[in-house]
């Protein structure tokens, strides 16, 4: 049976080493079985030998990378022979990079982040912080107490990791849902007004919440990108989004079935009202409904919403 392996991100001070020391202690963790911890950086807070030994641990220290390989693993597994590994990941190493051997199950990728010093980290070392949400399955908001500050963030983090998991906890250890707050549009509207500012918001919120949005009409601007490889009749409405620097820039979109025969050009701006169905799709590599607009039209301004956006396509987020 494959051992797993449990990965902990974060900056320095984010509350890895706490978390890790919380769960040792953790009622009945310890009677599963050894766990080993491999620490790959020094924080303030300490996994003390008497703790170790008291919660059927054992710690080892990784001062490089490049340690991280086959031969490692396999020399620590038949040394300690652990039920399971907790890999406490140092926040300057590339999560992408992180060799895992075949014979270790990876079970979850758990990414810290003090939000006091949120801000800061986040406009000076952004690319970092995209690398590592990019990889988890739970994002950890430590030390929040604001969350409409939050909230500011929401679209581009879910842009990087729309699968993640985002929670937040406050300075007394309460943990709840990161991104609660109402929509910037009304959902119940007979035609659901999306403006180009919302859109990214609303993209995210049609795969969170499909049901929310199932048989309803939208109306929003969005370029068109067409390609042989989409069925017959189709084509992507969307926008190019920035959610990290220019290179980083993506094409997020649905597909849009031309029910009514419009004439659309490749990469022009277009106003769309659509309704919005869910569909199955053989023709994505993606195992999960897909979105498609039925009973579309285009707005009679089209061309000025061409005219609008034709000096630029992208939107930052």
């Amino acid at each position: 049976m494959a051992i797993p392996i449990f990965i902990v991100a974060g900056f320095l001070d984010a509350g890895k080493t706490t978390f890790i020391k919380d769960a040792l202690q953790k009622d009945g963790f310890s009677e599963k079985g050894k766990t080993l911890v491999i620490l790959c950086e020094e924080g303030e807070i300490e996994l003390t030998k008497d703790l170790l030994d008291t919660y059927n641990a054992e710690a080892v220290v990784v001062n490089s990378s490049d340690e991280l390989n086959e031969k490692f693993f396999n020399d620590i597994i038949d040394k300690k022979t652990p039920d399971r590994i907790i890999l406490e990941m140092n926040c300057m190493w590339e999560l992408n990079d992180l060799f895992i051997p075949e014979d270790l199950n990876l079970g979850q990728v758990i990414s810290f982040i003090d939000f006091t010093t949120f801000a800061v980290y986040y406009n000076n070392m952004r690319q970092k912080f995209i690398d590592m949400i990019k990889f988890s399955d739970l994002v950890v908001f430590n030390r929040c107490n604001d969350l409409a500050a939050l909230a500011s963030y929401q679209t581009n983090l879910k842009f990087v990791n729309g699968a993640a998991q985002y929670v937040v906890m406050d300075e007394n250890g309460v943990v709840k849902q990161a991104f609660e707050e109402p929509l910037p549009y009304d959902v119940d509207a007979d035609i659901i007004e999306i403006s180009d500012d919302d859109f990214g918001r609303w993209y995210i919120d049609t795969f969170d919440n499909p049901n929310r949005y199932r048989g309803k009409v939208v109306s929003f601007n969005a370029i068109v990108i067409m390609s042989k490889k989409l069925p017959k009749g189709t084509f992507i409405a969307g926008r190019h989004c920035m959610t990290c620097c220019a290179e980083d820039v993506q094409l997020y979109g649905h597909l849009c079935k031309n029910t009514i025969n419009a004439k659309v050009k490749n990469k022009n701006w277009i106003h769309i009202v659509a309704r919005i169905e869910f569909e199955y799709s053989d023709s994505t590599n993606y195992k999960k409904n897909i979105i498609s607009y039925k009973d579309m039209y285009l707005a009679h301004n089209s061309e000025i919403v061409n005219e609008y956006h034709k000096k630029s396509d992208n939107v930052a987020l």
